[in-house]
């Protein structure tokens, strides 16, 4: 069966990875330039800004035996049952994909359910044509500005999912430069700072991430990210009195979807008339594992049955 994934995050690239081993053909789409989603990884020459998810736990036995594979391949390392990228937490996602199945760069923008087939279009007007089951992960926000024919009931649901903004601002050094971040978070602006380079034991590289607060985000209304980094560096100035330009090389970051704060009780949408499914960090939760849930349960419940039915009654 053609199926087309929207999204590479982890809720994608995980549905992708099952699809694949039950054979199918899978095309998956990201607006963005490469897999990971909040999983995100910048690459300063061979140094590596982890600038979405820094680490994670996990409370769910399937998702715990999903880490440990990605342990045994090197992707992640656990210490005190805690997970950590070993080479970028981007490669939680990207480690599932093969290149030839992964569209990136792409914002799909139309999706129209014609003769029992999905034709989809990008933001410049290209096509992809004649799937036969589309699976949409992209944040409920963003669905809802798709050109896509769904159901009222399912608009409502959609509607229901609000998040917050993120804010960050990278900072690094090719030297072990440090912050004071007990006096920068003792301030109630950010909500975390993260020692980015301690986890990889650079001798000679030094990172931090700096999140603000996602009400003071909220509140700040930010156009771009250049407003982002100008808000956050005079901040941190007003805080500590440290220019942090002087030490270090500086990148904003602005997520207007970051971060779930109200999600649905429910582990996924599947409308079986149109060949269409929904799944992702905002069902039943709001987090990694949420994500890893959401396209598990999909796939267990709804797809992995149904497709390969289809698929006898064609050859019958």
């Amino acid at each position: 069966m053609k199926i087309a994934i929207i999204g590479a995050g982890l809720a994608g690239t995980h549905l992708y990875s099952l699809l694949k081993k039950e054979k199918h053909t899978v095309t998956i789409f990201e607006k963005s330039r490469g897999a990971g989603g909040r999983c995100s990884t910048r690459y300063i020459n061979n140094f590596k800004l982890d600038h979405g998810t820094p680490f994670f736990k996990t409370n769910d036995k399937q998702f715990e035996k999903f880490c440990e594979v990605k342990v045994d391949k090197n992707i992640l390392n656990k210490k005190k049952n805690t997970y950590y990228p070993t080479n970028g937490i981007n490669k939680l996602c990207s480690s599932s994909l093969e290149s030839d199945d992964f569209i990136k760069n792409t914002k799909i923008v139309s999706c129209k359910y014609e003769n029992n087939l999905w034709n989809l279009k990008d933001q410049n007007r290209v096509k992809y044509e004649n799937f036969e089951k589309l699976i949409i992960t992209i944040p409920a926000s963003q669905v809802l500005e798709l050109e896509l024919n769904i159901e009222q009931k399912t608009k409502e649901q959609l509607s229901k999912v609000t998040y917050d903004s993120i804010a960050t601002l990278m900072i690094y050094s090719n030297t072990k430069e440090q912050i004071d971040e007990s006096k920068l978070m003792e301030s109630g602006i950010f909500k975390k700072i993260i020692n980015n380079s301690s986890k990889y034991d650079y001798d000679d590289f030094s990172s931090y991430i700096l999140h603000l607060q996602p009400t003071l985000t909220n509140e700040q209304k930010f156009a771009n990210k250049e407003q982002v980094e100008r808000f956050i560096l005079e901040k941190a100035y007003q805080i500590s009195g440290v220019n942090l330009k002087e030490n270090f090389n500086t990148v904003p970051h602005f997520w207007k979807y970051g971060f779930v704060s109200s999600f649905l009780e429910v582990p996924y949408i599947y409308d079986k008339k149109n060949s269409l499914g929904f799944c992702g960090d905002y069902f039943m939760g709001e987090d990694l594992q949420s994500a890893f849930k959401s396209s598990q349960k999909l796939f267990e419940e709804k797809l992995q049955y149904a497709i390969n039915l289809t698929i006898k009654n064609k050859i019958s």
